[in-house]
């Protein structure tokens, strides 16, 4: 027993485990042997079992069809493999034996759900560490070869290189960088252009002579070389200024390299004047985001320098803009791990540092969304960090108890349209927003997300359509999940393991926090019955299951308050009176068709339903009923309602799937459909028309039907 803890302790995966935890892991692994050449297990076989090496070395490789094999990586004692068959319980990609005699042991996907289930804290352990490791395995080895012009004659290298420093000089910059720039697009290949501005180097000169600044660019010009890569241009613009042509790196793979050139920068001391440190304001461009020529990069990245030294100095400001517009990009998932991490931990740094967050939702906000602007004020307030949440748009009784725990927790909520956010603010924060013109705002906070030294992060789990991010470059953590409060509880794990942070996991989340997260998790995904792919499932099912656990263990057993996510879940459903005359005023227009149950207001009917009752009675009414007909079409529920003029010029569609079909995407329905105002999840889905391109809406909706129809019949098939 004693032999086999200490060997598990031994491995990466579980060398955070102590105690108790490792005699959870004793009870249900289980230890084999495997001799020499015999395989583990073979491509396509379907996996359930992770793989810990306790001694020798496994061979992953893949069989050819001629008897031959291509060996892709050797895995060596203490590491894992089969991980993936934990997380999706998918086929093989690729077959596994022993190099020599191994001892392995094994740990099912249900062992691992059942520690999920009773030791929520020690799953996250494993999990943390898993994600960690496998991320170091995605980085990129073998780099490119060198991009590197050579000179072949002594006369041509002197002439671009800086005598003093031995980088490349202007000239050479200007003779060479658009033939970068060039073979980036045509290549369609990402790079980035640095521009680099010694922070008081005048003031340095002056004070301490023309010597020790000499001293303080060479020192500069040695970390350069040192932090940069092989394939990297570095070129002394002249005096302390330095630019940097990047080939093949987008703007976050930039801002890491400099962010790490900075640090050891600022670590460099001088004996004849050891209370000297080098701090440098640094902009960053790249293509195709910012520019297309020389010009245009130069132009950008000076703006960021500029931006950087309003900011304070010894910062790096990413360019967002081209001409002064900023260019809507479409978001799209974090495949990644490694660069997942990389965003958590600009992320964890910006609250680290900064005091006053504005957090901003989307308008006609449903639960995740008032779920994660409350869950995250309450992750700042951990840090005695200062959240201001905008909250115009009415909130259902429903969910009023979260507005509750704010007044409970100090957290400052604005709920009135002109009223002035705080004029301090330093970072915003925008949740569960598609795209920038969803935003709930006003003029002040318009002035906020115009503001170039304010800070905007983004989370989000809407992906595709006509998504737009409006965060910051590197501060995005967009990816495809069941919620936005599902990538909060990712950040707040993240957060609760840092070593910043002194509480455990455990005391790290409150009842309250555990609580708001809960709820934008079951909300958005109907307790998972909008999600589709098992990876999907997998990890709704992980965070929900640990916030489960963490609210039940926190809440007064027979109390009144909410206690799990089926009562959560319980309380959203739940209609009000007013809510139930909507529903059944709605229901008069119901039609049935094969695979799609439909509920269409005309103009006329619209108007009659927002004279009679709210707005948001009428919005949480209408998703309530589309979830109605789709359950009982058993596919697909139809609501279609017109705004009135005071709110838009649109007509409103809301389409649904039921719990139990997932043969269809909704996300690329509305794709095929042409529609680009709309988006949502693989289960539920919105989108907007222009009410002057409909003349008549029943022939428009007979006809939309009609095709999704098709779509069903082709999914069918599949």
């Amino acid at each position: 027993m004693q032999e086999f803890r200490d060997a598990l302790k031994n491995t990466m995966i579980f060398s955070d485990l102590e105690g108790a935890e490792l005699d959870i892991l004793v009870s249900c692994m289980k230890r084999t042997q495997f001799n020499r050449g015999e395989i583990v297990f073979s491509e396509g076989e379907e996996g359930d079992t992770m793989y810990v090496i306790l001694d020798g070395n496994i061979n992953i490789f893949v069989p050819l069809a001629n008897g031959t094999e291509i060996s892709l990586a050797t895995i060596e004692k203490g590491n894992f493999f089969g991980d993936m068959a934990i997380i999706e319980n998918a086929p093989r990609s690729a077959s596994c034996k022993a190099v020599e005699s191994c001892e392995l042991i094994a740990l099912s996907r249900s062992d691992f759900y059942g520690i999920i289930r009773h030791h929520p804290e020690t799953a996250l352990k494993i999990l943390y560490r898993m994600m960690n490791i496998m991320a170091e395995r995605f980085k990129t080895s073998g780099a490119a070869l060198s991009e590197m012009v050579r000179w072949g004659e002594g006369a041509r290298k002197k002439a671009v290189t800086d005598a003093f420093t031995g980088m490349y000089n202007r000239r050479f910059l200007d003779e060479s960088f658009g033939k970068y720039v060039s073979r980036a697009i045509e290549e369609k290949k990402p790079l980035s252009f640095v521009m680099i501005d010694m922070d008081h180097f005048g003031t340095l000169n002056k004070k301490y002579g023309e010597a020790f600044g000499d001293n303080v660019i060479l020192e500069a010009a040695r970390v350069y070389k040192e932090s940069f890569r092989e394939t990297d241009i570095l070129v002394r613009y002249g005096g302390d200024e330095f630019s940097f042509i990047l080939p093949n790196t987008d703007a976050c793979k930039a801002k890491e390299l400099c962010d790490a050139m900075a640090e050891n920068l600022r670590g460099v001391r001088f004996s004849d004047n050891p209370d000297v440190v080098i701090t440098l304001s640094i902009g960053i461009s790249s293509v195709p985001k910012n520019g297309d020529t020389p010009a245009s990069l130069k132009e950008e990245a000076d703006k960021a320098v500029y931006v950087a030294k309003e900011k304070g100095r010894d910062t790096i400001v990413v360019a967002q803009s081209q001409k002064g517009k900023l260019l809507p990009e479409v978001k799209k998932d974090i495949i990644s791990i490694a660069e997942k991490n990389r965003i958590v931990q600009n992320i964890i740094e910006e609250i680290f540092s900064k005091n006053s967050f504005l957090l901003l939702g989307h308008k006609e906000p449903d639960a995740d969304c008032i779920s994660s602007l409350v869950a995250f004020a309450l992750l700042l307030s951990k840090f005695r960090k200062e959240a201001t949440i905008f909250l115009v748009d009415p909130v259902i009784d429903q969910l009023q108890y979260l507005l509750a725990i704010c007044r409970y927790n100090s957290i400052r909520v604005i709920q009135e349209a002109d009223r002035e956010i705080p004029d301090n603010i330093s970072t915003a924060i925008i949740l569960d927003t598609p795209k920038t013109e969803m935003i709930m705002t006003n003029d002040s906070v318009v002035r906020v997300l115009n503001d170039p030294l304010v800070r905007k992060i983004e989370l989000d789990h809407h992906i595709g359509a006509d998504a737009n991010y409006t965060g910051d470059l590197c501060y995005r953590l967009v990816f495809n999940a069941s919620s936005t409060c599902e990538i909060i509880g990712y950040l707040s794990m993240k957060l609760a393991r840092n070593p910043n942070v002194q509480l455990g996991s455990a005391e790290f989340f409150p009842r309250n926090l555990a609580l708001s997260i809960l709820t934008g998790i079951v909300g958005d995904s109907q307790m998972g019955k909008y999600l589709k792919t098992k990876k999907e499932h997998w990890y709704y099912n992980f965070f929900s299951t640990i916030f489960d656990r963490l609210l039940m263990d926190k809440t007064m057993k027979g109390g009144k308050n909410l206690q799990s996510k089926g009562n959560i879940f319980d309380l959203i459903q739940h209609l009000s009176k007013q809510e139930e005359e909507c529903y059944r005023l709605m229901k008069g227009n119901m039609k049935q068709y094969p695979s799609i149950h439909t509920i269409v207001m005309a103009n006329n009917e619209s108007e009659v339903l927002f004279n009679s009752y709210e707005d948001e009675i009428i919005i949480n009414v209408s998703k309530s009923a589309a979830d109605t007909l789709s359950e009982a079409s058993s596919k697909l529920g139809l609501v279609v309602y017109y705004d009135p003029p005071r709110l838009s010029d649109l007509v409103q569609f809301r389409l649904r799937r039921s719990a139990k079909y997932t043969k269809i995407d909704l996300r690329e329905v509305i794709t095929r459909l042409g529609i680009t105002n709309g988006g949502g999840h693989p289960g539920a889905v919105g989108f907007r028309i222009k009410q002057s391109e409909i003349s008549d809406i029943m022939a428009y909706c007979e006809e939309l039907i009609g095709q999704i129809q098709e779509f069903l019949a082709e999914a069918e098939k599949e």
